[in-house]
């Protein structure tokens, strides 16, 4: 492995692959992009959902899914490789007045921003979403440009782009510490293979971050939080194509996933932790609470079952900023689940924070890591899941 770079990435992901070949894309210098596992993606980007979609509750967020949107529609003619992206949109049920209440105020900052959502009635649910039960719902909103894309296609797409601009991609390596001049200034990294010098570090490591940063003797407050999923086998009762379907009151979701469909929920008693074995207890009330939202899916038969973990910030919005007091490292990650559809933002603003010492493409003040510290600076995310 090489012993020095301009700059090194830590992390393969999603979110580090994006944020390697858009630096490439600006000729960064020389970059080195190191991940610990065999392959890339193996962690959080390889387990998660797919979604891609762009109904939040705060503008930041909504800003940083419009931005990778139009990069995934325009895939074809800036990548060229492989990208399955089903825009068969999101559909969010609206089952409390609370929640109409939010989403009205939602919909009017959609509106704004020029996103097209469509405001769904009772009757026109019905229609839609013919499998759904209409059991406490009262209506729901829709917004076609969501939908859901392979997280494997977004990190090999990128991550082959990135290599043919000249990113050196290492697997197998494990940092094990930052190096710093006088506590304050990166000098490079040590890894299970070796040192290499480097003036840049940027950590993309997700549900790991806490623990890089504190290298550097930065609190980076990112927690890993399990979340399951659980596919069933073919499975026809649902007509394609239909949305991600989108229970907020009990955060249920679903959408079409290999001739199946995929079943997620959060389990809001679930500690930060790294355990991500399948909790087989947890999973009936899944299917359970499946079924009662969707009774058609009685009829389906689970096939694959598998946990990985959320990067969740106290807010629920990624930190993109400088890490700290220390020069020349940076943060990009705590997606808190949205990696995958704020992938392609998060590279751009990344790159422009790195090599022009500000974003310009979206104004991400509301990213740092500093709005820990204070708590009026805090937005935090309703639209969860």
């Amino acid at each position: 492995m090489q012993d020095s770079a301009d700059i090194v990435i830590i992390g393969g992901g999603c979110i580090g692959v994006s944020v390697a070949y858009h630096l490439a894309k600006r000729q960064a210098g020389s970059i080195l992009l190191l991940e610990k596992a065999d392959f890339l993606g193996a962690e959080s980007t390889g387990k998660c959902a797919g979604g891609i979609r762009a109904q939040f509750s705060t503008e930041i967020n909504c800003r940083l899914s419009m931005y990778s949107i139009d990069c995934f529609e325009g895939w074809q003619d800036e990548i060229g490789t492989p990208f399955q992206y089903r825009q068969w949109g999101y559909a969010f049920l609206l089952t409390s007045d609370q929640l109409v209440k939010n989403f009205r105020n939602s919909h009017a900052m959609w509106t704004r921003l020029g996103m097209e959502v469509e405001w769904w009635q009772p009757d026109e649910v019905a229609r839609r979403l013919p499998y759904v039960s209409m059991e406490g719902v009262q209506g729901a909103t829709f917004h076609q440009r969501d939908g859901f894309g392979d997280p494997n296609d977004l990190t090999q797409g990128y991550a082959t782009r990135a290599a043919d601009l000249g990113v050196k991609i290492e697997t197998g390596v494990e940092v094990t510490g930052i190096e710093l001049q006088g506590g304050r200034r990166v000098t490079g990294v040590q890894t299970n293979r070796g040192a290499v010098k480097a003036g840049t570090v940027i950590l993309c490591t997700g549900a790991w971050t806490r623990k890089l940063g504190a290298m550097c003797s930065v609190d980076v407050p990112i927690d890993p939080i399990r979340r399951q999923i659980i596919v069933t086998d073919k499975f026809d009762d649902i007509k394609d194509p239909f949305p991600m379907t989108v229970d907020l009151s009990t955060t249920l979701y679903f959408h079409r996933e290999s001739g199946g469909i995929l079943i997620g929920m959060s389990d809001h008693t679930e500690s930060a932790g790294f355990d991500d074995s399948f909790n087989e207890e947890f999973g009936e009330k899944m299917l359970i609470t499946a079924m009662e939202r969707a009774p058609v899916l009685e009829n389906a038969s689970p096939k694959h079952k598998w946990a990985g973990l959320y990067e969740v910030t106290p807010d629920h919005h990624p930190i993109i900023d400088k890490l700290g007091h220390v020069q020349g490292a940076y943060v990009c990650a705590g997606f808190s689940g949205h990696g995958l559809m704020h992938a392609p933002a998060a590279g751009a603003l990344t790159t422009e924070l790195v090599l022009d010492g500000k974003a310009s493409s979206i104004d991400i003040t509301p990213l740092q890591l500093s709005r820990f510290s204070d708590p009026t600076r805090l937005h935090d995310e309703a639209n969860v899941i």
